[in-house]
């Protein structure tokens, strides 16, 4: 469910000319570990975001979060920021202030920027 919310999400987003500048200033690999054992890598490189399934190498950021909550993020339902304050997210590897760039990105959709 997370993998293929972030996939369709990853699809809009490559599309969408204000994402590509903002993941253009984000070279970033990021883990998202679940607490179901699962792993899913985000890749952000030359303005473009990638969803894989695993581990992948070696990330920049790590963050383990609950599958469910997170998928709200996703789906811009939640700012992650409600996650942390509740405890059902937290940055392992990296600096929590990506964490606001990355939240501008995938929420960049939701609030209607331009294509």
């Amino acid at each position: 469910m997370l993998y293929d919310d972030l996939s369709a999400l990853a699809q809009q987003l490559n599309d969408n000319r204000g994402a590509r500048s903002l993941m253009e200033a984000f070279p970033k690999t990021i883990r998202i570990e679940t607490d179901d054992g699962s792993a899913l890598t985000l890749s952000f490189a030359g303005g473009r975001m990638a969803v894989a399934q695993g581990p992948g190498g070696e990330p920049d950021i790590t963050v383990q979060t609950q599958p469910l909550a997170f998928a709200r993020v996703v789906r811009g339902e939640l700012d992650y920021s409600h996650l942390m304050a509740h405890g059902t997210l937290r940055v392992t590897k990296g600096k929590v202030s990506d964490m606001v760039l990355l939240n501008r990105i995938l929420w960049i959709t939701k609030r209607g920027a331009a294509a």
